[in-house]
């Protein structure tokens, strides 16, 4: 029997952001053994001065793949979407998906204590903490 493994995934997204996100979606879905997710919630950059607000996303995924191949199909999907490794400096982000937790263990700790992100985490884990200003993907 194959063992899955379980991710806690943040999109983010702060140009075409429902489409991106939309689109980031359907990749993941595709590349995934199951993807739930939370509902979108609109945010202010961290650490950015410009570029405007970011549309986030919680996501619990399960993968076949290990830890490493997981974090390069991430990258890849990204890439595919746009991302140019100097989006992040000039303020525009098509898409940023972060791996948060593998396996119960946390691996972005900062990203980890945002608020949307521990709204989105009880969202999926079945607390039913409903994000306010919300969009759905689903």
């Amino acid at each position: 029997m194959e063992t899955l493994n379980e991710m806690i995934l943040c999109l983010g997204s702060n140009r075409e952001r429902e489409a991106n996100l939309g689109r980031a979606a359907e990749r993941l879905r595709a590349s995934f053994v199951s993807v739930r997710f939370a509902p979108a919630v609109y945010t202010e950059p961290v650490g950015l001065t410009c570029g405007g607000r970011f549309l986030n996303q919680v996501a619990l995924a399960y993968s076949d793949r290990s830890l490493e191949e997981s974090r390069g199909l991430l990258k890849a999907i990204e890439a595919e979407m746009g991302r140019a490794p100097l989006d992040k400096a000039a303020g525009s982000v098509p898409i940023d998906i972060d791996l948060l937790r593998w396996n119960g263990r946390v691996l972005k700790a900062d990203d980890w204590a945002r608020d949307y992100v521990v709204r989105g985490v009880r969202y999926l884990e079945g607390e039913g903490v409903s994000p306010s200003s919300r969009i759905g993907f689903r």
